[in-house]
């Protein structure tokens, strides 16, 4: 082959050759780390909520997002790690200058590959923080009973801090004398019966109970406030005031809700502001010194508060998605000139060179600006801080490599 047409053909060579490498190193570690991260998060649930292998099964599709999250930015990191490594102590880079090429070739591509992978991982997290929560919500709800009974079976009794139960036996679905102990209007009530049974009902998130022939007492007191032949009495899981605040929750809303989210609380943040200017205006024409002091304006301003934390936490939520997914080209950009430096083999050895600093550097940065952000002590854009320092260091890094 002619040179000039050697020297059309061997970058390309070269680039398909690293990019298969790399590709095969990251669907191979990929599958290790996001296993890890499954059975961490699947243990974490089990532990949390007391689920059984069944539930925990349909829990599998919902925690696998969030496993991809965590995993997608240290695979990215640990696959260029071995690539870069094991090329630069088989002198492969040296093979690469002696033919007249620059480690652009290679190094450009691959950052490019990394840049491609962080869109995927920025969707990857947008589906962990709303599909995913949402999800292994609704199925706990769902299976609430199950736990239950679960419990009632193996234990005799079944305690959370809205209500406890104790049973003298489990048939079927069948619970034999349970006693309920329940906080209710300021009353700790006893629900006693002969016989129930126990259905979940995620629409209201709430734990139904069909009782037969029972009565309902208050803790302390012998007289019953009434018996019943038959009564379904639902028991609610979460309080009115924690689900307005999961729904209202801006990590959970998908990239597209933010925009008309931030339109919405912030018309509603601007009704409140001139809500509470008419009536400071009123009360000082008025002369009630009084009315400007009581309770009633601690309140309002809490609720300003309020209002103006959720706006700042709204625009921090697109510049976290993004951030987080393109953890994963600061990283590479990272660990390819350590790699180049190192020239090891060992993947372990530069694995950890890389992630040590990234622990250092990275996270704290990251959790600094996306807290400040989120308090509006920065503007929202402090979520991209640990990206910004990783991004600095590590293109000064790769600058320095190409002069060497």
């Amino acid at each position: 082959m002619p040179a000039k047409g050697l020297a059309v053909v061997l970058p390309k060579l070269i680039t398909r050759y690293v990019f298969f490498e790399l590709a095969k190193i990251f669907l191979i570690s990929s599958f290790a780390f996001v296993a890890l991260m499954l059975i961490v998060g699947i243990a974490d649930q089990a532990k949390e909520y007391g689920l059984g292998p069944e539930i925990l099964v349909q829990l599998v599709p919902y925690i696998l997002p969030e496993a991809l999250m965590f995993a997608m930015p240290a695979t990215s990191l640990f696959s260029v790690c071995v690539v870069f490594g094991r090329m630069a102590s088989d002198n492969e880079m040296v093979a690469i200058k002696s033919m007249g090429l620059s480690q652009s070739v290679i190094v450009f591509p691959v950052l490019a590959m990394a840049f491609l992978l962080s869109l995927g991982a920025v969707w990857i997290n947008d589906v962990s923080f709303a599909w995913g929560y949402w999800g292994i919500k609704q199925v706990v709800l769902e299976s609430s009973d199950k736990v239950v009974y679960g419990v009632l079976k193996d234990q005799g009794s079944f305690k959370t801090n809205k209500f406890s139960i104790e049973v003298a036996g489990v048939e079927g679905r069948r619970l034999i004398n349970p006693v309920i102990n329940t906080y209710s209007n300021n009353k700790n009530l006893i629900i006693v019966a002969e016989e129930a049974t126990l259905k979940s009902d995620p629409a209201t998130h709430s734990l139904n109970f069909e009782m037969i022939r029972g009565a309902v007492m208050v803790e302390g007191e012998t007289t019953a406030l009434y018996s019943f032949p038959r009564q379904s009495y639902p028991i609610p899981l979460e309080s009115p005031e924690e689900i307005e605040k999961a729904s209202g929750n801006p990590s959970h809303l998908y990239l597209r809700q933010v925009s008309s989210e931030i339109a919405a609380q912030t018309h509603q943040l601007t009704k409140m502001k001139q809500s509470n200017a008419m009536l400071a205006c009123s009360q000082l024409v008025a002369g009630d010194m009084l009315g400007l002091s009581n309770g009633v304006w601690e309140a309002r301003l809490q609720d300003q508060k309020s209002s103006t934390k959720r706006l700042s936490r709204l625009h921090v939520v697109p510049h976290r998605r993004w951030a987080n997914g393109f953890s994963c080209l600061a990283f590479a950009m990272i660990g390819i000139p350590i790699a180049l430096w190192l020239k090891t083999s060992n993947y372990a050895t530069t694995f950890g060179v890389c992630f040590l600093p990234i622990l250092a550097i990275y996270y704290p940065l990251f959790m600094f600006g996306l807290n400040g952000a989120k308090l509006g002590e920065l503007p929202p854009y402090g979520a991209w801080l640990g990206n910004v320092a990783c991004m600095s260091i590590g293109a000064f890094l790769i600058w320095r490599e190409f002069r060497r």
